[in-house]
Order: C-alpha cells, then structure tokens, then sequence
C-alpha cells in the first residue's frame, strides 16, 4: 500500500515539474531572447500573393458569329473533355447545345414555307393579271380593224357618218396605245412582286444556311497544341465546364495557355502603389512548392484602382514576368511575390519587433553585461520586417525581442 503511494507522489511530482517547465521556463525563455544589431543592405519589400498566367492565351471558343445569327440565349455545354488533357490541334474538345439553334431553324423553315407558298401565288395572280391584259389588247385591236372597215364602207354616206366612223377608229388606236402602256406597268408591278417575292425567300433559306452553318460547328476543336485549362465563369464564381454555359458576349469556353512565357497577376494596395514601378526586381514563390524560387520583373502596373471581392480598399493590378519557366508551373497557382522597392548598402539593421515606444520616443532594450539598458534610437526607413536605425545603437550590440518585465519601468537614456 505504502509503495503504490510513493509511485502516485513521484508521479505527481514529475507532471508538476513538467508544467512549471512549460508554464514558466519557456516564458522565461521568451522573455530573455536577444538578436544581434547587424549591418548589411537593408531592402524594403512590399509583398502581395499572386496567381500565375500565361503571358500569351489561345481560347477556344463558341463560333463568333452566335449574334449576326441573332443567338443571344445561353448556350450550355453538353460534353467537354477533362480539365489538364494535352491536345494537339484539330483534336476535339467540348460540344455546345445545339437546341437553340435548332428550333430558330424550325421556325424559318416554317417561314420559309409560307415564303415559297407566297411566290408561287404571285406568280400565279401575275400570269392570270397579264393574260388578261393581254387578252384585252387583242381584243382592242380587232375592235380597231372594225373601225378600220367602218370607215372604209362609210365613203358613200354622208359627211357625219364618215366623220364619226374616223373618229371611232381613231379612238380605238388611242385605247390600243394605252392598253399598251398599262401592260408594260403590269409587267413591271408583276416582276416587282416577284422579285421580292423571291427575295423574301432567298432571305429565310440564307438565314436557315447560315443557322445550319452554325450549329455545325457547335463542335469545338483544338486550334493549338498545348494544355487544355479550363477558364473562370464570372456568373457563378466557378469555371466553365460540362454542363456549363456560354453567352454571346462571352463565348470563351476553354484555352490552352503558352506555358513557355508566365506571368504573376497581383494586385497592390493603395498605400503601397506609389512604391511600385515598371522594372523593378521581384523574387516569388509557389505556395504549392515553397522550396521553389523564381525571379522576375514589373511589366505593367494599372493607373487606375479597383474593388476587389471582399475588401472595401482600392487595389491596382500589377504585372509581373517570370524570368525563367519550370516545367511545374501551372495558370492559376498562387504566388508570393516580394517586390523590391529600393535597397540601401551598409545600413545598421533591426527587427521591428525589438522596437518599443513611449510617449513618441522609440526605443530598444539593449543588453549591457548583466544589466538592460532602454536606449532611445533614431529610425529609418522600414519594411514589414526589419527597419534601419540611425543612430543610438552600434553594430554587435544584443537587443531583446520582447520587454523585460525587470527593466520595463526603467527611464529611457536619451541620445
């Protein structure tokens, strides 16, 4: 009974140490760790997760000429093959819905029907209509050989009747003249309206060539070697794929990216922007491969800011070009890209955590043998890191990261 006592105290005892340790050593630990002041180039860095691009795109996309067709209605995407696939050109890659544009050809073929039916009755109602005149005329001019013989047998009688019968066939030339004419302005009404008869349609076949024309190359091919990516849709947040849609004004589908020319897209803040110009050195890394490192440079930097998702601050887009190209690289990994502002040589550097300040004064704890010495320094410029001192402190000196708790309500030596 004793001995199993003596086991639970020792026991106790340990636990208990071991949280003493982890309670107040490592606090302990903390409070008392120390950097050296060095001296060295001092950078200031501003950085900005990226998504990689390809500098140079080719989009496969629905046919161009969905709105001359009058297609202005989604149009889903019924297959399309997987997202990485390496294709050559000419190679098949996705098929669109045809239905909408099938029943528009439905419909004019309808309207073309009744188009057909109309010409055939225009030309029917013009045959009769010229026969008619026709028929009219050679009836006028017997009439006039009538006349003709009524003057001829009137020479005996007297100068009345003679007079009357020149004048009745004199008339009947004049109404032959003018049947003439009218048979010329009804041949010319007649052709009129066939002619736009015909035209009407040779319009609905046109467009029904066209609609046919269209849906049949409503299966996309590959017109690049290359990888196939899949691309953003802006109206769900996703990307396009099967069972996706495509629009008019956005007839993107897919695109096979040029991968031996990347880009980094980031976007600066507007406090940061003015820092940011074109040339400047950026060094990057993949989030999926932290160990890899790339190098590049700004290539365009946008004059004008925008909101992004999730954030009420103007940002500005900016353009960075991959020096070299791994062959792991990818359109659309995330990169953090630290841009280099300036870099001053031979500067007296600090981490911005070792700095403190009170009452506008800034200052460190410097470490003097056995004691601790809160020395006011002079500052310079500083990135989200590091910052550079000017004066108050030398090169060599050890500064604690953290406030001694013995050496907090100590006064500040002035420079």
């Amino acid at each position: 009974m004793l001995k199993k006592k003596w086991w639970i105290f020792a026991t106790a005892t340990v636990v208990i140490a071991a949280a003493s340790y982890f309670a107040f050593g490592r606090k302990a630990s903390a409070v008392n760790t120390t950097v050296k002041v060095r001296k060295g180039n001092f950078r200031n860095v501003v950085s900005s997760p990226g998504e990689l691009q390809a500098e140079n795109t080719t989009y496969i996309s629905a046919p161009s000429d969905l709105q001359s067709n009058d297609i202005y209605e989604e149009i889903k995407i019924q297959d399309m093959i997987p997202e990485g696939t390496i294709v050559k050109e000419g190679d098949y890659v996705a098929t669109l819905d045809p239905a909408v544009v099938s029943k528009k050809i439905s419909d004019f073929q309808t309207q073309l029907m009744t188009a057909q039916t109309t010409l055939s009755q225009t030309a029917l109602d013009t045959a009769l209509t010229l026969r008619e005149a026709r028929t009219n005329m050679q009836n006028l001019e017997f009439q006039a050989e009538q006349k003709k013989l009524a003057v001829e047998l009137s020479k005996f009688e007297p100068k009345a009747t003679i007079r009357q019968a020149e004048i009745d066939y004199e008339k009947s030339h004049r109404d032959i003249a003018e049947a003439e004419s009218n048979y010329k302005i009804k041949v010319r009404q007649a052709e009129a309206k066939m002619q736009q008869a015909q035209t009407n349609l040779n319009r609905f076949q046109n467009i029904i060539n066209d609609l046919e024309s269209l849906r049949s190359r409503f299966r996309l091919m590959a017109n690049k070697q290359g990888l196939l990516v899949y691309i953003p849709d802006r109206m769900t947040n996703g990307k396009k794929k099967a069972g996706s849609v495509v629009r008019s004004w956005d007839p993107r589908v897919a695109m096979v990216p040029d991968l031996s020319s990347m880009m980094s897209k980031t976007y600066i803040n507007e406090v940061d922007i003015s820092k940011i110009k074109k040339e400047q050195p950026v060094n990057m890394s993949l989030d999926a491969f932290p160990d890899v490192k790339l190098a590049g440079k700004i290539v365009s930097v946008a004059s004008i800011g925008e909101n992004r998702p999730g954030s009420n601050a103007k940002v500005f887009e900016v353009q960075i070009k991959l020096d070299k190209v791994d062959t792991i690289l990818r359109p659309g990994m995330t990169t953090s890209n630290n841009i280099l502002v300036n870099e001053t040589p031979n500067q007296l550097i600090i981490p911005l955590e070792a700095v403190f300040a009170e009452k506008e004064i800034s200052f460190v704890y410097l470490r003097d043998g056995n004691s601790v010495i809160k020395q006011e320094v002079k500052l310079g410029k500083a990135n989200d890191e590091e910052v550079i001192v000017a004066k108050g402190i030398k090169e060599g000196d050890e500064i604690y990261l953290s406030e001694p708790v013995s050496s907090k309500e100590k006064a500040v030596k002035r420079l």
